[in-house]
């Protein structure tokens, strides 16, 4: 220990002694396109270098007497710069340096590229290379050549990446087959708050945010002190469009065609940006993007919760699916920035997206154990509003000291406001039911349905498709109102951050950084379902007759063309006509309600309305150290440790129901927590384009917000415990990583790695039985596994064949392909006692995940297909039921084609085609042959125009 404190010493010693004597050198670097950030800044003995930031500036300390410096760029010629001290022999301020963008250039090894989308793919590779860790990077154009229209869907192309889709389009990224909540959605550095009605867990709804907004997605799979901790699987960090040093000015256009819906769509987008004056500069953008989108759906019920095994297989319920829903999406972006002097900038960015999906969903419900069918009817505008205002600056305090600050708020929210003739509090998602009893054929000899592979007797449905065999018409005169709902939730989360950053240059071979972030989050879950009833269901004397379907304005149905036409329309004598959304919304009236004696039977102090709803808090109080050592011209290593220490507090309802009573009363729980996350990343150049990468990190995931609802709600009539866990611990993981790049020319790479990630308090939902008043009851609640295990191998290629002959040296390939498997124990519990452990992978955790992108590109035109393939994976844990009826996501592949022509510098025609196979999205239970859900959502295509002023 002494020894290497006496090695440190000497070494600081002689850097305070060499920092005399030496020439500082600033400057910008640009392309005709804009800045090019991590740009490579050589002393002319190439013994010391800098890298450009993100806005091409750059500060290098050159010995004195030294004339010039070197600009490379991976994918452009190297530059040379003369250096002119005659007005300051210390200092020097090169100004903007430009390489020049030209349709055709030479690469760093002198081979032609002709490519219109070279500069993009240029500025990605260099951020990748020279990054201090294992990461990958989409750029603009980037995603512009790509046929996706948000940001889940352009980041599915990087290594390691899936996804998971909402009627055909991207909603929520994955990485490295780790849960969703697992990894860090950003937005410049920070993480995204969330809001949806679907979760209430950590991971960002991307299909509210349009990929027209981002400048850069940079993947980290690793990270490093200075970033937020809970990123075990990584950060996904947006970058937003910056300001600008000229002015510019683009449009985009677009019509296009959705063949689920059988309907148009459009698509605009427009960014101007200019200099107000030589200090001040600004950029704005704005997109819409509307259309309309559609699943068809057909789905089973097993009972897999009897415990006899072999009726455990049968089937309750066939359900038929038709969803159309009227998508919007807005978004607003716009960056600010003021050079106060050469030593001290101010900047502002702000972002505003709305996501509104209205949903029009049409069901059919055959349930073959209670003998009646069911029709249902459903409309709501889905509402997503995200907004995200960042103040900051950045200081040169010294030639060696620099500091940043930043101040962020941030909010997400989210709303069912329908229908528009009730009040805002009243509304919510309104749901009408009709039902009429039926009887079914086709059954089993035990009187159940089942697939012929299930079947006693071998009586029943082909795996691949079953049918109701109702033995009698869904008859509109039959078929009576049952029941009228409203499902509301309003949700939001609001952020306020605060960051400090200081970054120390104690020489050209050692840069240190300290800093801290405070974090005070607001998170509001309100949660309820309203139920009426026609009181003639209710036996009550004096009740007005039923209402019946025919009596009420119905519409053709089904709707666009048809009800699953890939399976040659199997249930088409099943479907008759349903009620119009105008009828839904009248239903609702308080005349309808009263002419019709409809009562309320479930309402706002209803126990599982009491115990759903939850807010809370949650500060975090963070702060790191970290140095970047060069400790050879080839090696370097970037290590430090964060600390984030955690307070939670949440308040809910503990609700016990008994009969028609719920007694509740207010519940708080607080939580505290400590995060100490050591992690060190080290990359060996093995030359100047083949570089050996390690790391190990340690980093958490934190609990989802509604598993740390302290609400409890128990059910006497149903026998069953519900309940969440404030105590809950953060899953932690280390990290071992090894990653291997290969760099060539015309902008080709060849990557293999390799990660290991061991788990420790993975959450998940705990399943037992629990013993109250002589009853057995059925709890469910979030809670900790002791530990768990993670691995996986990654390679990735590009590569465009510029030395073939002809034609082919336009031709290029991309793929990219990810191996992961996982183990993790659940115990098995009876009466509160374990009994039994269940090993199992990961929910949904992808074994095998690949892209492979074909493109032929000159300096004109361009065509890409690319095709995205995820595996098989875990989707749902049913513990108490067993393995065999756990349900499984079957594998996927994705067919997606884009194509453009350049008519001139400044336009540009382009198409893009999405799911040119409509492959479908198969849930299997238990086993591949046993289908349990199956979704169409058709194919999307459209066309346009991009102008560029």
């Amino acid at each position: 220990m002494k020894k290497l404190t006496s090695t440190l010493a000497v070494a600081l010693f002689c850097a305070s002694i060499h920092s005399f004597a030496q020439i500082q050198v600033s400057g910008k670097v640009e392309d005709s396109q804009g800045r090019l950030p991590q740009a490579k800044i050589l002393t002319n003995d190439n013994k010391t270098f800098v890298l450009t930031d993100n806005q091409g500036n750059f500060t290098i300390i050159i010995p004195e007497g030294s004339t010039s410096i070197i600009v490379t760029y991976e994918g452009y010629s190297d530059k040379k710069i003369d250096i002119d001290l005659s007005a300051n022999p210390k200092t020097a301020d090169l100004g903007v340096i430009v390489l020049e963008n030209r349709e055709k250039v030479k690469s760093i090894e002198g081979v032609i590229i002709a490519s219109a989308y070279k500069p993009s793919q240029a500025r990605a590779l260099n951020i990748k290379k020279n990054s201090e860790t294992i990461s990958d990077v989409l750029a603009s154009d980037a995603i512009g050549k790509l046929p996706d229209r948000n940001a889940a869907e352009a980041i599915q192309r990087l290594p390691a990446v899936t996804i998971e889709r909402d009627m055909g389009e991207g909603r929520f990224a994955a990485v490295r087959g780790t849960p969703i909540q697992w990894s860090s959605s950003t937005l410049n550095g920070n993480r995204m708050p969330s809001a949806s009605g679907d979760y209430a867990n950590r991971g960002l709804q991307m299909d509210i945010f349009p990929s027209e907004l981002i400048q850069y997605v940079k993947l980290s799979k690793t990270l490093t002190p200075d970033m937020d901790g809970d990123a075990i699987g990584g950060t996904i960090d947006f970058i937003t469009k910056t300001a600008v040093n000229k002015e510019t000015f683009s449009v985009n256009l677009a019509g296009g065609y959705v063949n689920q819906s059988q309907s148009s769509s459009y698509n605009a987008s427009v960014v101007y940006g200019n200099k107000i004056t030589d200090k001040l500069k600004f950029i704005t953008s704005a997109v819409i993007w509307n259309r309309d989108t559609g699943i068809d759906n057909f789905q089973m019920v097993y009972d897999f919760n009897n415990k006899n095994k072999g009726k455990s297989f049968a089937i309750n319920q066939l359900q038929l699916r038709d969803y159309i829903a009227q998508r919007r999406t807005l978004g607003f972006n716009g960056a600010l920035d003021y050079q106060i002097n050469k030593n001290n900038k101010l900047y502002f960015k702000g972002l505003y997206s709305q996501y509104i999906d209205r949903q029009n969903v049409r069901e059919s419900y055959f349930n073959f154990n209670t003998k009646n069918v069911q029709l249902q009817a459903r409309h709501a505008d889905y509402i997503t509003d995200l907004y995200s205002f960042d103040l900051g600056g950045e200081h040169k305090l010294s030639d060696k000291l620099k500091m940043d600050w930043s101040l962020v708020n941030s909010r997400s929210s989210f709303e069912f406001n329908s229908p528009k003739n009730l009040s805002k509090d009243e509304r919510g998602y309104p749901i009408v039911l009709f039902r009429q009893d039926m009887t079914y054929g086709n059954l089993s000899g035990d009187g159940l349905k089942y697939l012929a592979m299930d079947s006693p007797d071998g009586i029943g449905d082909a795996s691949d498709i079953v049918l109701p065999h109702n033995l009698s018409a869904l008859d509109p005169s039959r078929l009576y109102l049952y029941q009228t709902i409203i499902s509301r939730n309003k949700n939001s989360e609001r952020d306020y951050r605060a960051q400090l950053n200081f970054n120390y240059k104690l020489n050209d071979k050692i840069n240190l950084k300290a800093g801290g972030k405070l974090i005070n989050k607001d998170k509001n879950f309100a949660s309820s379902v309203y139920v009426w009833m026609p009181s003639k269901l209710l036996g009550i004397p004096g009740s007005a007759p039923l209402v019946y379907l025919n009596q009420l304005q119905t519409e053709d149905f089904p709707y666009n063309g048809g009800f699953l036409n890939p399976l040659n329309n199997p249930f088409n004598s099943v479907l008759i006509n349903q009620i119009t959304n105008g009828q839904i919304d009248q239903v609702y009236t308080p005349e309808f309600m009263a002419a019709n004696t409809i009562l309320n039977i479930q309402g706002a102090s209803t126990g599982s309305n009491l115990a759903s709803s939850y807010s809370g808090k949650e500060n975090v109080y963070s702060a790191y150290v970290m140095g970047n050592f060069r400790l050879t011209d080839k090696f370097t290593v970037i290590g430090g440790i964060r600390n984030e220490y955690n307070v939670t507090n949440f308040k809910g309802n503990r609700v016990v129901q008994q009969g028609n009573t719920a007694n509740a009363e207010p519940v708080e729980r607080e939580n505290k927590y400590n995060a100490f996350l050591p992690m060190v990343n080290m990359k060996y150049n093995l030359d100047e384009n083949t570089i050996l990468r390690a790391s190990y990190t340690r980093s958490f995931a934190r609990p989802d917000f509604s598993d740390l609802n302290p609400g409890l709600q128990i059910n006497d009539a149903l026998q069953t415990i519900t309940e969440g866990n404030a105590g809950l611990q953060p899953t932690y993981a280390n990290s071992f990583d090894v990653m291997f790049e290969k760099y060539f020319s015309n902008l080709g790479i060849i990557s293999v790695g390799s990660f290991y990630k061991r788990l420790s308090n993975i959450i998940y939902q705990d399943q037992t039985t629990e013993q109250r008043n002589g009853l057995t009851y059925l709890k469910t609640s979030p809670n900790n596994l002791e530990q768990g295990w993670l691995f996986g191998l990654e390679a990735n290629f590009s590569k465009r064949f510029t030395e073939l002959p002809g034609i082919l040296q336009h031709f290029g390939l991309e793929g990219n392909y990810t191996f992961v498997d996982s183990k993790t124990e659940i115990p098995v519990y009876q009466n509160g006692n374990a009994i039994d452990k269940i090993e199992t992978a990961l929910p949904k955790q992808a074994k095998h995940i690949f892209n492979i992108s074909v493109f032929y590109e000159t300096d004109k035109f361009m065509i890409r297909l690319a095709g995205n393939y995820k595996g098989k994976y875990l989707n749902a844990i049913r513990s108490m039921a067993g393995p065999e009826h756990y349900q499984w996501f079957d594998k996927n592949f994705t067919l997606d084609t884009t194509a453009s022509y350049a008519l001139s510098k400044r336009i540009r025609l382009f198409i893009e085609l999405n799911n040119l196979l409509n492959e479908p999205n198969r849930f299997y239970h238990g086993e591949a042959a046993r289908t349990e859900s199956v979704s169409y959502t058709g194919f999307r295509g459209q066309m346009g125009v991009s102008l560029n002023f």
